[in-house]
């Protein structure tokens, strides 16, 4: 598979070359399409629908509409993202719910995938990281599964995404969320279908790092007797705000590992065409990193 995101789609983004697509932030985070009570502007999500047509879409569920935050003016929300964006909704049954049924229903059949939540562990798409909300992002897990599934018996739902990353609190930060799904059910973790993570090897470290937090995530798993052994990694770079790694042949051969150590799990790629982020690891049109990714995606 060649999984990527196109975070600032653009018409001669190389779509002909991918077989996967994750929808993040990419305009059509749940806030920028659930616009007030009962109304929604799905415009742009058609648009993008229609661009990938045929595709399989992951669609990550996130991004609290301000009206809908629990508290709108919650503290560490991304700037892109905006207020209340990384506060969990108020009351479910008057926002969650609705858009989640309105968005498997309109798509039943075009959106492969969900992940529910974007890195919770992080104050910027979740504030507070506490039980509470802990407690509460597995009530919106479970609920996301019974209805999304209602719609759309095909479709696959996946936790939020778990980091295991030292920088990040790692997986015993991340651990926290899943023992959440645990408790809420013990014997399906409220019915995910796998576990969605996101793996940045920090700035100077290679594949084997990569393998190394892969790694982490399976054994932290298998400790919790999770009731699936399917893991998607749907976010994956080098070099993430560091230096450049200026060899051609070194990205080219850090791709190649990377499928290698993976052993064919899914691997989304973040992201196209981006150097402010990944100064260190370039993907675009011809350079190495994306030939390569392309070569072993195959």
């Amino acid at each position: 598979m060649i999984g990527m995101h196109f975070t600032s789609p653009k018409p001669n983004d190389p779509v002909g070359d991918v077989t996967h697509v994750r929808l993040w932030d990419c305009g059509v985070t749940w806030k920028d399409i659930h616009t007030a009570p009962g109304s929604f502007n799905w415009a742009r999500m058609d648009s993008l629908m229609d661009q990938y047509k045929g595709k399989h879409i992951t669609y990550v569920i996130a991004a609290t509409p301000q009206w809908a935050a629990k508290d709108p003016n919650a503290p560490h929300a991304a700037p892109w993202l905006g207020a209340g964006s990384n506060s969990l909704p108020g009351d479910l049954d008057a926002s969650w719910k609705p858009f989640v049924a309105n968005l498997s229903q309109r798509y039943k059949g075009r959106i492969n995938a969900y992940s529910v939540w974007n890195e919770p562990a992080l104050a910027d798409f979740m504030y507070p990281y506490d039980d509470k909300n802990r407690n509460l992002l597995a009530q919106m897990t479970k609920d996301a599964v019974r209805i999304i599934k209602g719609n759309d018996p095909k479709a696959l739902v996946g936790s939020a995404s778990v980091l295991p990353r030292d920088s990040s609190g790692g997986m015993k930060r991340s651990g926290k969320y899943l023992a959440a799904l645990k408790k809420k059910d013990k014997k399906n973790w409220c019915g995910i279908d796998f576990v969605d993570c996101h793996i940045y090897p920090e700035p100077g470290k290679g594949a084997k790092r990569f393998k190394a937090l892969l790694q982490e995530v399976k054994d932290t798993m298998k400790e919790m007797d999770c009731p699936t052994q399917k893991i998607w990694i749907t976010e994956l770079s080098y070099g993430l705000l560091g230096d450049p790694i200026s060899s051609p042949e070194k990205q080219a051969q850090l791709v190649t590992d990377t499928y290698k150590y993976a052993g064919g799990k899914f691997l989304f790629w973040y992201a196209f065409a981006r150097p402010d982020l990944n100064a260190g690891f370039v993907i675009d049109h011809n350079t190495a990193a994306w030939e390569s990714i392309k070569r072993n995606g195959k």
